[in-house]
C-alpha cells in the first residue's frame, strides 16, 4: 500500500496547471448530480479564467480558434460547480449543473457519449 492514502483534495493554484503545446488543458465536464460525462472541451489559460469569473463553462473551439460559451447559441448552459485537476495538473474534471434544456450534445442528447464501439461486447462477455 501506498503511503499516500489521504483522500482529501488538495488545493492547487491555476498557475500550477501544465498546458500542452498548444497551451490547451483537456476537461472532462460532468454532470455534478449523477457524475455523467457529458462531454470533453479545451481550456486555455483565458477560457479558464472566464470559466471561473463568470460560472459558465468557457472552451476554446480548437477548430474556429476562438473562445464560446456552452449555450451561448443552445440554451443549454454549464452552470460551474467545482474543478479539479488530476494528479499530472494536465486535464480538468469540471463539474457542472447543466441549464435549459439540459442537453450537452450538438446532435439533441444529453451526453456526448452514446456511440458504443463494435468489438467491446464481445471482448466483455469473453472475459466472463
Amino acid at each position: 500500500m501506498g503511503e499516500h492514502t489521504n483522500n482529501e483534495p488538495q488545493a492547487l493554484e491555476t498557475s500550477e496547471l501544465k498546458y500542452d503545446q498548444n497551451g490547451l488543458l483537456p476537461a472532462v465536464i460532468q454532470d455534478h448530480r449523477n457524475n455523467a460525462v457529458l462531454m470533453v472541451g479545451y481550456m486555455n489559460e483565458e477560457a479558464l479564467k472566464r470559466t471561473l469569473n463568470t460560472g459558465r463553462v468557457c472552451f476554446w473551439s480548437r477548430s474556429r480558434q476562438e473562445y464560446w460559451v456552452k449555450g451561448e447559441s443552445s440554451g443549454n448552459f454549464f452552470e460551474l460547480k467545482s474543478i479539479y485537476a488530476d494528479c499530472d495538473a494536465d486535464t480538468l474534471l469540471v463539474k457542472v449543473m447543466p441549464l435549459g434544456p439540459g442537453l450537452a450534445c450538438h446532435t439533441g442528447r444529453y451526453s456526448c457519449f452514446f456511440n458504443t464501439l463494435t468489438g467491446v461486447e464481445q471482448r466483455r462477455q469473453s472475459d466472463d
